[in-house]
């Protein structure tokens, strides 16, 4: 995905020291092998997703002006690359020129940081794609050019939501990473596979296998769950019917940069499954449905009352006409659906995922970035089981 994900400038066109017919037949060149794979820079920055395939293709309209510049000045014919030394010596006129045609000095920066990352965005493509003609030397000197120019710019990517999380202390972190309860968990189901275990076809444990590992974290239910993740973390890998630890798995339950990444990623493994058990429109799939809003809400700093889940659907029925609306039993399937979705608060937070000591349903610190990653990735399946009114609704209005 592009990182230059800014608004485009109005000007990207600054002067040129070329002379005038020199200048027209690069101009020409370039843009002639930049339409050339056009379609193949689209199909790499957007990965399918439109809204950025639209993005890309407007952002080869900077590369052109760019490339023009420096390579009219090159020594050689036109091609895929840049060259160091023009490169240095026209970025900052450049984006002097961008800036002189912003709206204000904000706009000004943003304009600029989008004609850096755009840059970037094309040299990481030629470099990845194999089309880089310069030599490999050149490649590393344009590349410490845009990236002093990026960090001169105090970033090129637009702030993100995860900015906004407080972050955890040292201990914090380092006690997450190696003592979280579903890391503790997970390092006993690792030690109980051993060099391997007999799995079902699509690697799920087998009934007695699962009967062992119940015993070994609490319930089957965990059981299924925690092996379910640490598969999609890669914790554990298939071999011919046989489950074995993963390469991350020796990490798993430290405390240095590479254990907390592999508690961070089977926490959101967690995390997404419960998010999206069960099928949308089912009882479990409603409760995975709402949970999802229940801890997005605990991702902003405004998290529900434990008390609002524990009560969903006692005594509400006559309030909220529940009953002429939906039928008789509507009260009922209200209270079932509180249940359950207790229940998967409270499994997480048996698990070190969740924390309602204080009445409220919310994420220790040092889970955050776990969580964050789950509602992320499954943000587009959310829209799939989740009423789009939803999330500006209060939970006793369910």
């Amino acid at each position: 995905m592009p990182k230059s994900r800014t608004r485009k400038p109005k000007n990207t066109r600054p002067k040129t020291s070329a002379q005038p017919g020199v200048y027209e037949r690069t101009r020409t060149t370039i843009g002639l092998l930049v339409d050339r794979v056009t379609p193949e820079y689209i199909a790499w920055a957007s990965q399918g997703e439109e809204d950025v395939a639209a993005f890309a293709a407007g952002q080869l309209g900077i590369v052109k002006a760019f490339a023009t510049i420096v390579q009219a000045v090159s020594d050689g014919a036109p091609g895929y690359r840049f060259e160091p030394g023009p490169t240095r010596a026209f970025l900052g006129p450049f984006l002097d020129d961008v800036a002189a045609a912003s709206e204000d000095d904000s706009a000004a920066v943003d304009d600029q940081r989008y004609v850096v990352g755009t840059l970037i965005d094309w040299l990481t493509f030629l470099e990845e794609t194999g089309r880089w003609d310069g030599t490999a030397e050149d490649l590393v000197q344009v590349s410490e050019v845009l990236d002093e120019a990026a960090e001169a710019l105090g970033g090129i990517v637009d702030a993100s939501p995860r900015d906004q999380l407080p972050l955890p202390t040292e201990e914090e972190a380092a006690d997450f990473a190696a003592n979280a309860p579903f890391v503790r968990h997970a390092k006993a189901l690792l030690e109980w596979a051993g060099a391997g275990r007999e799995v079902d076809a699509d690697g799920g444990l087998t009934p007695s296998g699962l009967t062992d590992a119940a015993a070994l974290v609490g319930s089957k239910e965990r059981a299924a769950r925690l092996w379910e993740a640490m598969l999609a973390a890669e914790l554990v890998t298939l071999d011919s019917g046989t489950a074995r630890p993963g390469e991350g798995a020796a990490d798993l339950g430290g405390t240095d940069g590479l254990a907390r990444l592999e508690a961070q990623f089977l926490g959101t493994e967690i995390v997404v499954a419960a998010c999206t058990a069960g099928a949308p429109g089912s009882d479990e799939g409603t409760a995975a449905s709402i949970l999802t809003t229940v801890l997005d809400r605990a991702l902003d700093q405004e998290p529900f009352p434990l008390e609002d889940i524990a009560s969903l659907g006692a005594g509400q029925g006559e309030d909220l006409g529940i009953e002429e609306e939906l039928g008789a039993g509507a009260t009922a399937q209200l209270k079932d659906l509180g249940e359950a979705l207790l229940g998967e608060v409270r499994e997480l937070e048996a698990l070190g995922l969740v924390d309602t000591s204080d009445g409220m349903v919310a994420i220790p610190v040092a889970a955050l970035d776990a969580v964050y990653d789950a509602l992320v990735d499954e943000e587009a399946d959310q829209g799939d089981y989740l009423d789009p009114g939803f999330e500006d609704r209060e939970l006793d209005e369910v």
